[in-house]
């Protein structure tokens, strides 16, 4: 696997050529998830083929591995997110041909400027991402309190107190 990958790239021309890039890709050029994570270290190993269908669509099929780190909702202690994921893109010029697109393919409208892989791969992770990242163990969050006391524990003196004092000195 080549380390690293171009940062643009003309999707329907490397599609028309049938080509295939493998490499890394720093979480850090994430530009839209970093601020959804908790740690913005790390690579995660990318695979993208681009070719077109018997049907003369041009698609982008991919892959994504490693791992991201969030912060857990429940404890707000890190919560570390596996990927493996899979993509099929059909590349479209605009809407109208998006939706003639076969339900095998998301639609990815493509420009006549060069796409940001990084971009596709954060628009992956996006979509993969929970709404609301929790361990999935309720054990690790759930961490014993300990410094707080009960109620009973605690006698608060009555802010009216004060008033009561008064009252009795008249």
């Amino acid at each position: 696997m080549s380390q690293r990958l171009p940062q643009r790239i003309d999707l329907l021309a490397m599609a028309d050529a049938g080509r295939t890039l493998e490499g890394r890709i720093e979480v850090t050029s994430l530009d839209r998830v970093l601020p959804l994570l908790h740690d913005t270290e790390g690579v995660l190993d990318v695979v993208m083929r681009m070719d077109t269908d018997p049907d003369g669509t041009r698609f982008l099929a991919g892959t994504i591995e490693g791992r991201i780190q969030l912060l857990c909702q429940r404890c707000l202690e890190p919560v570390v997110l596996p990927l493996n994921l899979a993509f099929r893109l059909g590349l479209v010029a605009d809407q109208e041909e998006a939706s003639r697109l076969t339900p095998r393919y998301e639609p990815l409208i493509v420009t006549a400027e060069p796409t940001r892989l990084a971009d596709i791969v954060a628009d992956e992770v996006l979509l993969a991402m929970p709404q609301v990242p929790v361990h999935p163990e309720q054990e690790k969050c759930l961490a014993p309190q300990t410094g707080t006391d009960s109620p009973e524990e605690t006698q608060r003196e009555n802010p009216f107190a004060v008033l009561a004092k008064l009252k009795d000195q008249l």
